[in-house]
Order: structure tokens, then C-alpha cells, then sequence
């Protein structure tokens, strides 16, 4: 039964031709804020997945952190909201945000919901914030806001954005906020070279769980992903599709139609599938419902060895951002 609905469900999204949503959950960049959809507003079902269960990565925190989640850059509290409480419905139990981003008080709000209506309890929702540049003089006080904006007790991960000139301190405030007992994991963002994770690595008392880059078929990143695996880190992509103005690039990508064809699948999850085959964490961005539940149904099925092999042979070391 499970296979036929995968196929029925498979064929229904190629013929509504979805695309998934194009967004990033880090950095600064991103076209416009999101708006809530009519079909999200009218929605009162979650969409069928293909599976339930989402894979998680078991982190050197001791912390189990699943494959793929909600990003939700560009979103204002109202659509954040919406989102995270639509993804958690659809099985998603990733989120993440930042300081930055302004919706904290959006995701909370829908954890809150999906909490009340008994669609998860806290200890299975994994949510990630980030400490903004701005507030890297005062991270102690960043983290109590993060906390008070989610309206939670503790964060599960909390990242450095990206590197600046008080990255030691910031580092140093959020490892005695896991001392605390206020985060359970940490970890750096926007970190892309083995100088720059050393340098982190010479300080840290607790060696970072997280990476999180800009991570994409044409920028895999695989020689940091070997370096830091000595150390237990795992990497999450932001930019899983290029980000916006780029998912075209990706999406028709020759090798990913191909293989998408061959799957019966849309290249979105293709190339989410081979982000958690390779050993990425992915974070899609998307306030549109149908694209949510799309993102997530990536676990009934695999890639081979030679079609993971293809899409490696994609890399071309190339970045759509410079920061």
C-alpha cells in the first residue's frame, strides 16, 4: 500500500509540476519576504508524505539531529509562523532560524501550535537559532533572547552566523549556555576552510557539532566534509537548490532530470536526496505548502552508487554568495 501511494503521490506532484521552494536558511542575501499562500492558508489536512520517519544523524553532543529540515529566511513572523507549524504537521522536525532573520517569535508560535494540537511534543522538535553579528558583543544576552522569542527553554543547536572580529567571546558564551543546560549543541556558520575551523578548534572546549554553509551541486565542499569528520562534525547545506535566482540552474541541471526522470521524482528531491546520502544536513526554505511537503518526502527511496557518483561529478567549487 505504502508503494502505491508513493507512486500515486510521485505522479500527482510531477503532473501539478511543483518545484520546490527556493530558498536558504542562512546569510543575507534572498529576494523579498515570503508570503503565505492560499493554499497554506486553506490547508487544515497536512499534505500525504511517502514516509513518516525522517532520518536523523546522531551528533558528537551525544544529540540526535534529523537530515532535513524547515529554513526559513525571508520569512516575517506571520509566514514563519504558518510554515513551521504546516512542516510539523507534514512530519518535519527540523527548524531553523536566527537572530538574524527577525521571525523567532514566528517559529515559536507555531511550534506552540503544533505542541497545543498534540502534533509533537518539544523534546522532538529540533530548532536551531543563530547569534547575528550585531549582537556578538553580547552573546550571553543574544542566546536569552533567542530563547525568550521561541519562547523555550533551551535551543537544541545554536550557531555562530559567520565569522567576525569577537568570534572567541561569542564561542566561549554559548558553551556556558550549554554548561547552562539552555543549548544542547553548538556550532559555526559560514566557516568554509580548514584554517578557519582550526582556529575555532584551538579555543573550543566543545568541538562545534555544526557546520553550516552554502552547500550545493556545484559547491560540495567535500574536502571540508573529510576534514572535519575526524572531529565528529557534520555539515549542513543552506542554498541545498542555489538559493533564489539560482534553482533554475540546479533544477535543470541535465544529470538531476535525468536521474529524476528515472526515479519518477522532481529534481528538488533528488538533490535533497543525495545532500543526506552524501552526509549533508539540508535546510530548504519554503513558505509554500505543497513545496514543504515535497521537500520532505525524500526517504522511501535512494540513489546508486553511480548516480551519487554523477551528481559529485557536478561540483565545479562554485559559490553564489561571497560572504
Amino acid at each position: 500500500m505504502k508503494t502505491v501511494m508513493a507512486v500515486l503521490l510521485s505522479v500527482m506532484m510531477l503532473l501539478l509540476g511543483t518545484a520546490c521552494g527556493a530558498g536558504t536558511s542562512a546569510g543575507k542575501g534572498g529576494s523579498g519576504e515570503a508570503r503565505p499562500t492560499a493554499a497554506m492558508k486553506d490547508s487544515k489536512e497536512a499534505l500525504p508524505l511517502k514516509e513518516k520517519k525522517v532520518m536523523s544523524v546522531k551528533l558528537n553532543s551525544g544529540y540526535e539531529m534529523p537530515v532535513i529540515g524547515l529554513g526559513t529566511w525571508t520569512q516575517n513572523n506571520v509566514t514563519a509562523a504558518e510554515s513551521v507549524y504546516f512542516a510539523l504537521k507534514n512530519g518535519y522536525r527540523l527548524i531553523d532560524t536566527a537572530r538574524y532573520y527577525g521571525n523567532e517569535k514566528g517559529v515559536g508560535e507555531g511550534l506552540k501550535r503544533a505542541i497545543s494540537e498534540k502534533i509533537v511534543a518539544r523534546k522532538d522538535v529540533f530548532i536551531t537559532s543563530k547569534i547575528m553579528p550585531g549582537n556578538y558583543n553580547n552573546a550571553a544576552s543574544a542566546i536569552e533572547a533567542s530563547l525568550r522569542d521561541l519562547d523555550i527553554d533551551y535551543l537544541d543547536l545554536m550557531l555562530i552566523h559567520q565569522p567576525g572580529s569577537n568570534d572567541k567571546a561569542v564561542y566561549q558564551a554559548m558553551e556556558q549556555a550549554v554548561k547552562n543546560g539552555k543549548i544542547r549543541s553548538i556550532g559555526i556558520s559560514n566557516y568554509y576552510t580548514r584554517k578557519q575551523v582550526e582556529d575555532v578548534l584551538s579555543y573550543a572546549t566543545i568541538v562545534p557539532a555544526v557546520i553550516q554553509n552554502e552547500n550545493h551541486i556545484f559547491y560540495q565542499n567535500a574536502e571540508l566534509q573529510d576534514f572535519v569528520k575526524q572531529y565528529g562534525i557534520v555539515i549542513e547545506s543552506w542554498y541545498p537548490f542555489g538559493g533564489r535566482g539560482n534553482t533554475k540552474e540546479n533544477f535543470e541541471n541535465k544529470t538531476v532530470t535525468a536521474i529524476a526522470q528515472a526515479h519518477g521524482r522532481t529534481p528538488a528531491q533528488i538533490i535533497l536526496r543525495w545532500q543526506i546520502q552524501a552526509g549533508y544536513v539540508a535546510v530548504p526554505g519554503s513558505a509554500n505548502p505543497n513545496h514543504i511537503a515535497e521537500n520532505i518526502a525524500v526517504f522511501d527511496f535512494s540513489l546508486s552508487a553511480e548516480e551519487m557518483k554523477k551528481i559529485a561529478g557536478l561540483n565545479k567549487h562554485q559559490r553564489y554568495e561571497n560572504w
